[in-house]
């Protein structure tokens, strides 16, 4: 480029029209990027600007409706039974509250049951004599049916096992047997007596006509003791008396263990025993 070239270059740049171009350059850039981060930002969000409601503990029918309304449609994928609640309640939504979503997207819900699932007691395992915690495991993760204990009675095996299953107040498995004809709803509970070497509770024994000595063995077997002994008429061998009264009495109650019980002998056995 020769001296004279260089010397209008120069006086071109330096010109007001130069640095109208530029300007004109630059604003034409901005307005370009302006318009096409707004382009971009409309087609990423194009149709995904509606909050997706909560219906955690509508009613199916009323949550169908309001969706509906709000341009969403709903479907059932689940239903589970819980004790204690009405049928038809929603328990969980997929997509998850709050979460935006198109119009018209659908929405799957957990309900609870409106009936729920039963079993035969039939189909239930071997309870009696089993350990409560294990079989309480074993119901629940198997057969969906909780467990609770109701009371617990002496018994001088291993504390925790089961004397006896009750649903509804009713005796299902026992010593003398079992039902197996009962209809057990799933999520229901099971009641349990089970054994303690203390702390529970045992029928009140019949201690008439027995020894003193043979008495005492039978209290100490079940976690109770002997309280004030009244003499009737003088004995030389304590052992060997007779008791004639008690109290309380032997009426197929059930009484505390640790408890005591008052007694009365004599030198001679009570006149109606066998």
């Amino acid at each position: 480029m020769t001296t004279h070239e260089e010397g209008k270059l120069t006086e071109y740049i330096r010109s007001k029209d130069f640095r109208y171009t530029i300007v004109a350059i630059l604003v034409f850039l901005g307005i370009f990027l302006l318009v096409s981060f707004l382009w971009l930002k409309l087609y990423t969000h194009h149709g995904q600007e509606l909050a997706m409601p909560d219906y955690s503990g509508y009613q199916y029918e009323e949550a169908v409706k309001d969706a509906a309304h709000k341009k969403f449609r709903m479907s059932v994928q689940d239903s589970l039974h819980i004790l204690g609640k009405p049928g038809g309640e929603i328990l969980k939504q997929n997509p998850a509250p709050g979460s935006l979503v198109k119009s018209g997207r659908m929405i799957y819900v957990t309900i609870t049951k409106r009936s729920p699932d039963k079993i035969l007691s039939g189909r239930l395992p071997e309870l009696y004599g089993k350990n409560y915690e294990r079989k309480k495991r074993e119901l629940e993760e198997h057969f969906e049916i909780k467990s609770r204990i109701v009371d617990t009675k002496y018994d001088p095996g291993d504390p925790g096992q089961i004397l006896e299953v009750r649903y509804k107040g009713k005796s299902l498995m026992d010593a003398k047997g079992r039902d197996n004809e009962v209809q057990i709803e799933k999520g229901d509970y099971l009641e349990f007596v089970i054994s303690a070497r203390s702390g529970g509770k045992v029928e009140i024994p019949d201690l008439r006509c027995k020894t003193y000595e043979e008495a005492l063995f039978l209290l100490e077997n079940l976690g109770l003791t002997a309280g004030d002994v009244i003499k009737d008429g003088n004995i030389d061998d304590l052992n060997s008396a007779f008791i004639t009264e008690q109290d309380p009495p032997a009426d197929g109650s059930m009484i505390d263990m640790e408890s005591a019980i008052r007694l009365t002998i004599s030198k001679s056995q009570p006149g109606d025993c066998p």
